[in-house]
């Protein structure tokens, strides 16, 4: 059956509560998968069956089930009235502030109506009209989603704030119960006001490329348009000091290019004719002219931007426990607070022994204790503690080059106890030259040796192979042309030249091909002992001869390493090379432990008795050549490889500048992003255990609980913010 997605803009969608509201009205109905949402956004994405249903009855069901405005994201040309007009945008803070006025309005008539000369009760009535107005603007919100959570037997914060507010007038507190209400529709406000300036706050940090473009027409005259309409092939000019609005090559001009809204480098980097360059990024002192790789949609920044918030849609671990712990809290406070109302008052009459019920103001004292923490059972701070602060955290490894495709990443890898890394490319600089080319015995030349170890090197995608294909051509040699090429992955590769076939590959694949004499055997023993790799070339005749390479490690990579020591991570180099040559840049680099002369296979073993024996085990690596070890990580990190983008397809997490410097400060903000999921949570409970106690010794009132639930709130938010502003990359 057809599976389709769709991405709904939900108005008021704030609050975990609408959240749970948005479950109850669609999962599980007929046609609808799967459910995601982006609480910062206000997004809910939807996976649906098209042959049950399409996206307008998904918003026909979000209105007539859950009773919520809702439209497709990224299409404010459809949006229906409802969700434009003033009211919709305003409204809540209208009816938060009308309670206000009419709640101080009815406190100042009931205190100085004594001693003001105004005919007998009236300043009481006047005081109780106020009160009955402040309840029924702060309640004009919340009455139509709790008859709705009633409707599905959902116990949820507007139910309990409206059972709370009932009970008060029940007891004749008024005024208590008109200071509820306020004070619910002021949280509310609150609430929606700082999550709008997070969502300002994560907008300004992704979304950065230009909303124009200078377009270069045949006849070289310019024009200023949408860049959502360049095209592949189009001409665009950026003048100095502008932002790139496209993906593209740069055909005309140079210029240094800040990047570090894409890679997170501090420092500009050149481009000229030919190099690449970024939406998003700005052009420093030259002009420079660019043609179009394709549209704006399919800039590398637009494929940021989308996975970032494809990972908002999905829950942290952390997250779906605490929602499943909300679950199971909310009722059990509830039925505390029935039992807080109706038993320490029976057990007070049987204590005396009366024959008579328990005198009013008994239960009177003991229903007002119960609706105290009738209040307190709201998990809102408890539930959005880990939401704003994965998203946050998410937000600002973007904006230093780290792109996280989910919360569930984010605060795994700051669990991790160990870290393997792939050698060529992720830790040494995934160039190597050849050092020297060496005839078998009985072969004299070179060249006809370099020659064809270029001609197999150049049909396949391994980094050897390339290298030699390069400092060939760099000697001007001829190169000719590999037929009938075949790679075996992570031995060698074998092809015809010339109709005679010749095997290229290591000393191990050329054993194992009975292709090794025992001479040239002993040549390439000697051969490995020294510092890089030995490449053999034969033919079905005999060797020809073998090509030795060497790799320099990365700059960063020693101090790299040493940090993830500090950190606590063990670090594990896996590669394929031989046991000589992979001692010796683990030796340089100060890794913990090496494991050499593995085949794709045997990196995916070595990640397994890794997690076994150390615990999470994480991969580094190209994102391409080494897919399965990094399927078998816990967290499969992919540096570099953004040219092409297969690093955004491939890992869980990308590093985009190419930089091994963002792994520790990576380390350290997924463990700031837990610590302030854990203050979060340890806030909420705290204040809520508080007032629970301050409740049951009678020291609490009703508005005393909703402002230490609403002071909690907004401090959680707060407190999760704190990463956006304090992520130092």
């Amino acid at each position: 059956m057809s599976q389709s997605r769709c991405t709904l803009s939900v108005r008021g969608l704030d609050c975990p509560n609408e959240v749970e509201t948005l479950r109850a009205a669609l999962e599980g109905s007929p046609g609808v998968t799967r459910l995601g949402f982006d609480l910062i956004h206000g997004l809910m994405t939807v996976d649906y069956e098209t042959r049950v249903i399409d996206h307008e009855g998904l918003l026909r069901r979000v209105r007539e089930r859950a009773g919520m405005q809702a439209e497709l994201a990224g299409q404010p040309e459809t949006a229906s009235p409802a969700l434009t007009s003033w009211w919709s945008r305003h409204g809540r803070w209208v009816s938060t502030v009308s309670s206000g006025l009419a709640l101080g309005i009815g406190l100042a008539a009931a205190r100085l109506g004594p001693t003001l000369d105004l005919e007998k009760g009236s300043g009481q009535r006047l005081a109780q009209g106020c009160f009955a107005l402040a309840v029924c603007c702060g309640g004009a919100w919340l009455v139509p989603r709790a008859v709705r959570s009633l409707r599905r037997f959902r116990l949820d914060i507007d139910v309990l704030m409206g059972l709370a507010i009932l009970g008060a007038l029940g007891l004749g507190q008024w005024d208590e119960a008109a200071t509820v209400a306020f004070l619910f529709g002021l949280s509310e406000s609150l609430e929606s006001l700082s999550l709008e300036r997070a969502r300002r706050a994560i907008r300004n940090l992704l979304e950065i490329a230009p909303q124009t473009a200078e377009r270069i027409g045949p006849d070289g005259t310019i024009q200023r348009i949408p860049a959502g309409q360049v095209r592949a092939g189009d001409r665009v000019l950026v003048r100095a000091g502008d932002t790139i609005p496209i993906d593209g090559n740069v055909v005309k001009g140079r210029s240094s290019v800040d990047q570090k809204t894409i890679t997170g480098e501090s420092v500009p980097v050149e481009r000229g004719p030919g190099d690449s360059v970024y939406a998003g990024t700005v052009s420093g002192e030259g002009t420079l002219e660019i043609e179009a790789c394709g549209p704006v949609s399919d800039s590398l920044i637009s494929r940021i931007v989308a996975q970032v918030r494809e990972a908002r849609a999905g829950r942290a671990a952390v997250e779906r426990r605490i929602s499943r712990f909300a679950a199971i809290y909310t009722p059990v406070v509830v039925v505390l607070s029935l039992l807080v109302m109706v038993v320490p008052p029976l057990l007070i009459w049987a204590a005396a022994g009366a024959g008579s019920m328990p005198p009013w103001p008994l239960w009177h004292a003991w229903f007002y204790k119960g609706l105290v923490i009738l209040v307190i059972a709201c998990p809102c701070a408890l539930v959005i503690a880990t939401p704003v602060a994965v998203v946050s955290g998410l937000a600002a490894a973007a904006r230093c080059g780290v792109l996280i495709k989910g919360g569930a990443f984010l605060e795994e890898i700051g669990r991790l106890r160990a870290l393997a890394f792939d050698k060529t490319g992720t830790l040494t600089l995934g160039q190597p030259d050849v050092l020297e080319v060496v005839c078998a015995p009985g072969q004299d030349d070179q060249a006809q040796v370099l020659r064809i170890a270029a001609a197999l090197g150049d049909r396949g995608g391994h980094v050897l192979g390339k290298a030699i294909a390069r400092h060939a051509r760099g000697l001007r040699l001829d190169v000719p042309v590999a037929d009938d090429y075949r790679a075996i992955p992570g031995k060698g590769a074998l092809g015809r030249v010339d109709a005679i076939e010749y095997h290229l590959g290591s000393h191990r694949y050329i054993d194992e091909a009975g292709l090794c004499h025992p001479a040239f055997h002993d040549e390439l023993d000697k051969a490995e002992d020294a510092v890089g790799t030995a490449v053999a070339i034969t033919a079905e005749s005999g060797p020809l001869g073998w090509i030795r390479l060497a790799d320099q490690p990365r700059p960063e990579a020693a101090q790299v390493l040493n940090e993830l020591h500090d950190l606590g991570l063990r670090t594990i180099m896996l590669t394929g090379d031989n046991a000589r040559t992979a001692s010796a840049v683990a030796s340089a680099l100060g890794v913990g432990e090496q494991r050499a002369e593995l085949l794709p296979a045997d990196k995916v073993t070595a990640i397994s008795d890794l997690s076994s024996r150390h615990g999470p085990t994480g991969m580094v690596g190209d994102g391409v050549n080494d897919a399965p070890a990094l399927a078998a990580a816990r967290v499969s990190i992919a540096l570099g490889g953004i040219s092409s983008g297969a690093a955004l397809e491939t890992a869980d997490i990308v590093l985009m500048g190419d930089d091994l410097r963002r792994l520790p400060w990576l380390i350290r903000h997924s463990r700031a992003t837990l610590a302030r999921i854990r203050q979060n949570i340890a806030l909420a409970l705290f204040t809520k255990a508080i007032v629970l106690i301050l409740a049951l010794c009678g020291l609490a009132n009703l508005w005393m609980a909703i402002a230490a639930d609403v002071g909690t709130t907004l401090v959680v938010i707060a407190n999760s913010l704190r990463l956006l502003r304090g992520a130092k990359c």
